[in-house]
C-alpha cells in the first residue's frame, strides 16, 4: 500500500492518524476525487477486485470504480493507517424495497473507534456518502452532503438517505463480516451476467462540493445540495468524452477501448 500515492490521489494534506478527524478527511475526499463508473463491466464484462488491480486502476491510472473496488482501496488504505475495519455485504434496495429479492451485491466497512462503530461506504454510485455514519439508530446524522439515518429491524439495519424532503432506503445490511471469496461472487455476477445493471448501462457519479454529478446512459444530471437540479441529454460520444474527462476527473486513455466506448454508447436505449 502507497498511502501517499492514494493521499495525492485524493488531495489529502497534513498526517493521517487512526482517529475520526482522519477518516471523515478521508471520507470527504475520496468521492470528490474518484468517481463511480462502471466502463469496465459496461465495455468488458470484466472487473478485478484484487487489492494491487484496483490501486494500479484507481490510483495510478485515474480511474474510477464501483462499490468492491473503491471499498477495497478504502479498506486496505485504513488498514495501513492503524484503524480496525470490517467488510460486510448489503441488498440493494434503491429501486425496490423487497430486499427478498436482492442480492448481496453491495459492498460497505463498517470502522471500530473507541468504543464506537462508523459506517464507510465510498461506492454508492450517483448518493455516495461523503463522510461516515455512526452505527447508531434513529439519529438523523448529517455529512458534508445529504443527511443519513440508520433503521434496525432484528439483526438487520437499513441506511436511508434524506432527498426532497422525504427518507429513501439505499440498502439493509447487517454486521456479519465478508471475505475476498464472498465478493468475487458477488462481482462475478454484477459485472459479467446479462441481467446485471451493470453490464447494460452506463453508469457515472461524483460528489463535488456542493453538488453531485452523475450519468445514466445518455442522461447527465446535476444536483445541487440546495435541492437545485440541471439534467440534459448527451448528444455524442464526443460530450460523453469531455464529462468523463472534465467533469468526472477519468483519465480515459487507461483501459478504455475508445472505438467500443462509442459503439457501445450509439446503442445505448
Amino acid at each position: 500500500m502507497n498511502t501517499q500515492a492514494y493521499f495525492d490521489r485524493i488531495g489529502f494534506e497534513g498526517s493521517a492518524k487512526a482517529d475520526l478527524q482522519t477518516l471523515q478527511q478521508l471520507h470527504r475526499l475520496h468521492p470528490r476525487a474518484i468517481c463511480f463508473e462502471n466502463l469496465d463491466a459496461w465495455l468488458k464484462g470484466v472487473v478485478s477486485i484484487r487489492s494491487e488491480n484496483v490501486f494500479e486502476k484507481l490510483v495510478n491510472q485515474g480511474r474510477g470504480g464501483y462499490c468492491f473496488e473503491h471499498n477495497r482501496l478504502f479498506a486496505d488504505v485504513l488498514r495501513s493507517l492503524g484503524f480496525q475495519v470490517s467488510e460486510h455485504a448489503a441488498r440493494v434496495v434503491w429501486r425496490s424495497f423487497d430486499k427478498t429479492r436482492m442480492a448481496r451485491t453491495h459492498m460497505l466497512l463498517k470502522v471500530s473507534l473507541d468504543q464506537d462503530q462508523w459506517i464507510a461506504d465510498v461506492g454508492f454510485g450517483g448518493i455516495t456518502m461523503t463522510g461516515p455514519v455512526k452505527l447508531e439508530t434513529g439519529k438523523v446524522q448529517d455529512s458534508p452532503h445529504e443527511q443519513f439515518r440508520i433503521g434496525q429491524d432484528g439483526n438487520e439495519f437499513t441506511i436511508y438517505v434524506l432527498l426532497n424532503g422525504a427518507w429513501k432506503a439505499m440498502y439493509v445490511f447487517d454486521t456479519v463480516p465478508q471475505y475476498p471469496v464472498d465478493y468475487e461472487m458477488a462481482n462475478h455476477f454484477v459485472s459479467s451476467h446479462p441481467e446485471s445493471l451493470f453490464t447494460s448501462n452506463l453508469m457515472l457519479g461524483r460528489a463535488d462540493e456542493r453538488e453531485r454529478h452523475a450519468v445514466q446512459n445518455h442522461t447527465y444530471t446535476r444536483h445541487t445540495v440546495e435541492g437545485d437540479k440541471a439534467q440534459r441529454e448527451i448528444a455524442s460520444v464526443e460530450e460523453l468524452l469531455d464529462l468523463l474527462e472534465n467533469t468526472f476527473r477519468l483519465s480515459i486513455g487507461s483501459g478504455i477501448d475508445m472505438p467500443l466506448l462509442a459503439e457501445k454508447f450509439a446503442n445505448l436505449r
